[in-house]
């Protein structure tokens, strides 16, 4: 199927008129395509969906950037390993307390923002994310499992403001290989170490 035919099933779905633009950004929402007719970008932000992911996104398997903000999303389906071109996915502002294990499979995602949601804890799963380059936690309640950040071998820029954070597993970070670490507002109280190994360091 044509992907713009696909988009005129999802802006039925979703009860928008979809329309395409030059470049989507925050404040511009639609889709925008490539020389080929393909769906690169796309703009569903604040689309009233009420927790519900259309299905006809998933078929729009050129896409590299998904903003899909403010939507009441509670969770993030399996569906999305369909998604095999995507590079960022931007979910900030819903009600996501966990990431499907699907998304460990998708082999160029490389920006995660997951701001202002509901997790507690980062998920294990983050570590096996084998190109994913930015980590944003900001605006959440965690309070452990930062060390599956560390332990990640691609992450080299990490948002973790405002969160519950108290113990930091510094010993964890590896020399030249995060680019920038925000760790701001949480109450963190073991002793900074082996921070000369962070480029940017937000404390």
């Amino acid at each position: 199927m044509e992907d713009e035919k696909i988009i005129e099933e999802l802006s039925s779905q979703i009860n928008r008129n979809l329309k395409q633009v030059r470049k989507v950004t925050w404040l511009i929402k639609g889709y925008q395509l490539n020389d080929h007719g393909h769906v690169t970008h796309l703009n569903i932000a604040k689309c009233n969906l009420k927790g519900k992911w259309p299905s006809a996104l998933f078929k729009l398997t050129h896409l590299q950037v998904l903003d899909i903000q403010e939507n009441q999303l509670e969770s993030i389906p399996e569906e999305i390993k369909e998604l095999r071109n995507l590079s960022c996915l931007d979910i900030r502002n819903n009600q996501i307390q966990e990431l499907p294990q699907s998304i460990t499979t998708l082999p160029v995602l490389q920006k995660l923002y997951l701001g202002n949601n509901l997790f507690t804890k980062v998920p294990e799963l983050i570590q096996y994310c084998a190109t994913l380059k930015l980590i944003d936690f900001t605006d959440n309640l965690l309070s452990e499992g930062i060390e599956y950040i560390l332990k990640s071998t691609s992450i080299s820029n990490i948002y973790l403001r405002n969160n519950r954070i108290r113990y930091f597993p510094f010993h964890l970070l590896k020399p030249n290989r995060i680019t920038e670490l925000n760790v701001m507002e949480n109450n963190i109280e073991n002793p900074q170490e082996n921070l000369s190994r962070v480029k940017n360091f937000l404390f």
